[in-house]
């Protein structure tokens, strides 16, 4: 095993070990808290923006001020209520099953975020030949881009687009290694030239006048002295 092997090991065992420590219902209900406080932060923002900026006559602190403190009350409060959740199974005499339930959980979460750590990882270097040995040699590396490929499925069609245009510029712009094997490249491989446009035809020279009766005439009787 290299050092990307022994890391996904430890995050999933990590993982799974504070998640069994802390029960199920706990883990669960602390990311129902998260996803709660940002909820009521998103749609109370408006209106708390309001009423603070009424007295701090400042856009960017009001606004701060108001997301930060929507955000901070929302989560104390909704951690509160998961906390007297968590002691009434522990009270019921259901600990071992949260537990048992949290074990998975736990697993469960560390392979979503390694996964999800070897989808931004695709995003940012598409190319096998651009990553380091110890990823490319990873025994874990299939089944982490498997998956990505899963956590990949979910993403809007235009983040993918987007999120692909952005990282190609990126690397385009920062990296020195690739402006210079682009320029090879160009160097290398030429574009071909634009074909020429075709030359114009030229105008066809002007019909031979026929000869007149009076001229053929006299053309005749010349041939004739001739003789």
């Amino acid at each position: 095993m290299n050092p990307l092997d022994l890391g996904v090991i430890g995050v999933i065992v990590l993982s799974a070990i504070f998640a069994f420590a802390r029960g199920f219902v706990r883990e669960a209900l602390s990311i129902v808290a998260w996803i709660g406080a940002a909820a009521i932060t998103l749609y109370s923002f408006s209106w708390a923006f309001a009423q603070i900026d009424q007295h701090v006559h400042n856009l960017l602190l009001s606004q701060v001020i108001a997301g930060f403190g929507l955000f901070v009350i929302a989560l104390i409060i909704l951690t509160i209520l998961t906390g007297m959740v968590a002691r009434v199974v522990h009270i019921a005499g259901l600990t071992p099953i949260d537990r048992t339930l949290g074990f998975i959980f736990g697993l469960a979460r560390g392979m979503f975020l390694v996964c999800l750590a070897y989808l931004l990882l695709d995003l940012s270097l598409p190319q096998q030949n651009d990553r380091p040995p110890w990823i490319r040699e990873a025994k874990s590396a299939p089944y982490l881009h498997e998956g990505a490929d899963v956590l990949r499925g979910f993403l809007p069609e235009s983040l993918k687009v987007k999120s692909a245009e952005a990282l190609d510029d990126a690397v385009k712009t920062l990296s020195p290694a690739a402006q210079a094997r682009q320029a090879a490249e160009a160097y290398m491989h030429p574009k071909p030239a634009a074909p020429l446009a075709d030359a114009p035809i030229p105008p066809a020279p002007p019909p031979v006048p026929a000869y007149k009766p009076g001229d053929q005439k006299q053309l005749d009787r010349l041939i004739g002295s001739q003789h």
